[in-house]
C-alpha cells in the first residue's frame, strides 16, 4: 500500500471536495481573497492581484483539510500542503500555504494535551534525507505571529531515530514519558497537533514513512463531529489562518528590502531564510548558495501570499539533487518568469514579484565562518547564461525532458509502493 494512498487519506479527501462546496466554504475563499486583495503591500500588485483567487482557494482547501483531523479523540493523519493532484478518482485542489515546500510531505493529525498516542512508522527502502516529528505546543496561526506559526514543543529528527532490522519504529507523544519508549514526543496542555514532515531530495528514488497513529490512553472520547460541525471549524481555520499568515509575511518578510537574503536563522530542524523578490522585465535572480553540508537544501519561489508556485508541470522549486552542481560545491540558481536557456531555473510561473525561501536540513551542518548565501544578483535573463560555469546551458528539448521527468517523479507518491 501506498505511504500516502491510505484509505483514510482517500477518505478524507472525498471528503475535502464535497465540503468545499459547502456555501459557508465559499464564502470563506471570497473573504480570504478580498482579505488579500485588500492589503496595502500587495493587494494592488500585478503579483498579488494575478494570484489572489488561487491562494485564497489553497488556503480555504488546506484549512478543510485541517478540521477533517481536528479531533485528538480520533487521530488521523491527513496529507496536505502540497500540489493539486489527480487519483483514485479524485481532483484534489491544492493545499498549499504558509510558504509551502514542494520536497516535502507534510502529514498533520490532532492531538491534546493529556492523551497519550503511538505513531508506528515504517522505513521504506530509499527513505527521504531527512524526515521530523514535530509536536506543537498549541493552534496554528493564533496572533502575534511567531517564526514557526506556532509554539513547537518537541522535535524528534531522523538522526536520533533507532529502527528495528525490519525498519520498524515506534513513537509516542503525550503529557509524560511512556515506559519502554525509545522515541517520545512531549505534548503541552495546550497542544492541539502534530506534524510529521519528509523532506524529499530524490523525487525518483526516496519515499516518506508509511505511518499509522492510535490513542492509547485519555479521557473519554467525546462524540465525533458532525459534518456541519467540521465545515464551522474548517471555516474558522481558514479566517485564522488568513489572517496570520498575511500578517506574517508582511511583518517578516515584506518589511525588509527586496531581493536581499541575510544569513539564515536556525530552526529545530535546520536552518531558513526568507526574502521579498521583485525582478524588473526582463531581468531575474542569480543565487549562489552555499549547501553547508546539509542533506537537503531547497530552494523555492511563493506567490505574495506564500502559496509555492507550480512546481510540478513546473520548476518552482529546486533541492540540490535536482540541479546541476558544480566543482567547487556551490548550488547556482536563477530565479525569474522568463526561461533563462540554463538547468538551474527556478521557475516564478510567470509573475515578477512573491517570495524567496532557502531552507537547509539535515547533515552536519557547518556553521563557523561559513556564508550560507554567497551571492544574489538582479541582471537582465539575456546574461543569465554567462553567469553559470560550462554545462549549464539547456534546449528546448531538454527543458521539456526536465519537466516531463519531474511530473513522472511527483506520480511516484501517488503510486502504490
Amino acid at each position: 500500500m501506498s505511504a500516502l494512498g491510505t484509505p483514510e487519506q482517500l477518505a478524507l479527501e472525498a471528503k475535502l471536495i464535497a465540503m468545499l462546496q459547502h456555501p459557508d466554504l465559499v464564502a470563506a475563499t471570497e473573504r480570504v481573497r478580498n482579505l488579500y486583495l485588500a492589503d496595502p503591500v500587495n493587494g494592488a500588485t500585478p503579483a498579488g492581484t494575478a494570484t489572489a483567487e488561487s491562494a485564497a482557494v489553497n488556503l480555504v482547501a488546506g484549512s478543510t483539510g485541517h478540521a477533517l483531523v481536528s479531533d485528538p479523540a480520533r487521530p488521523v493523519f491527513f496529507w496536505g500542503a502540497c500540489a493539486p493532484h489527480s487519483w483514485h478518482g479524485l481532483e484534489v485542489p491544492g493545499t498549499g500555504y504558509g510558504i509551502d515546500n514542494p520536497d516535502n510531505v507534510h502529514r498533520r493529525c490532532a492531538i491534546d494535551g493529556v492523551s497519550t498516542y503511538r505513531i508506528r512508522a515504517q522505513l521504506p527502502a530509499r527513505p527521504a534525507a531527512q524526515f521530523s516529528f514535530i509536536s506543537y505546543g498549541g493552534p496554528e496561526g493564533e496572533l502575534p505571529v511567531t517564526r514557526e506559526g506556532a509554539e513547537i514543543a518537541d522535535v524528534l529528527l531522523s538522526a536520533q531515530v533507532e529502527a528495528d532490522d525490519e525498519g520498524r519504529f515506534e513513537v509516542t507523544v503525550g503529557p509524560e514519558p511512556v515506559p519502554g519508549s525509545r522515541h517520545h514526543l512531549t505534548s503541552t496542555p495546550t497542544s492541539t497537533w502534530l506534524l510529521v514532515r519528509d523532506a524529499l531530495t530524490d523525487w525518483e528514488t526516496q519515499e516518506p514513512l508509511h505511518l499509522e497513529i492510535d490513542r492509547i490512553a485519555g479521557p473519554d472520547a467525546p462524540s465525533a463531529p458532525t459534518d456541519e460541525e467540521l465545515v464551522t471549524r474548517a471555516v474558522a481555520i481558514a479566517d485564522r489562518l488568513g489572517a496570520y499568515w498575511l500578517a506574517y509575511d508582511n511583518e517578516f518578510i515584506f518589511s525588509r528590502p527586496v531581493n536581499t537574503l541575510p544569513e539564515p536563522r536556525v530552526r529545530p530542524f535546520g536552518a531558513a531564510v526568507t526574502t521579498a523578490y521583485e525582478v524588473a522585465e526582463g531581468h531575474g535572480l542569480f543565487v549562489v548558495i552555499d549547501p553547508l553540508g546539509s542533506d537537503y537544501v531547497g530552494v523555492e519561489v511563493t506567490d505574495p501570499w506564500g502559496v509555492t508556485r507550480p512546481s510540478v508541470e513546473a520548476t518552482g522549486g529546486l533541492n540540490n539533487r535536482q540541479l546541476r552542481r558544480d566543482a567547487d560545491g556551490l548550488l547556482r540558481y536563477w530565479i525569474g518568469p522568463v526561461d533563462p536557456g540554463v538547468h538551474n531555473w527556478v521557475d516564478t510561473g510567470g509573475i515578477d514579484a512573491g517570495i524567496l525561501a532557502v531552507r537547509w536540513q539535515g547533515g552536519a551542518m557547518a556553521a563557523a565562518g561559513a556564508r550560507a548565501v554567497v551571492e544574489l544578483r538582479h541582471a537582465p535573463v539575456a546574461e543569465a547564461a554567462g553567469l553559470f560555469p560550462a554545462g549549464h546551458a539547456i534546449t528546448a528539448a531538454e527543458r521539456a525532458d526536465q519537466l516531463r521527468l519531474r511530473r513522472t517523479a511527483f506520480e511516484r507518491r501517488l503510486a502504490p509502493q
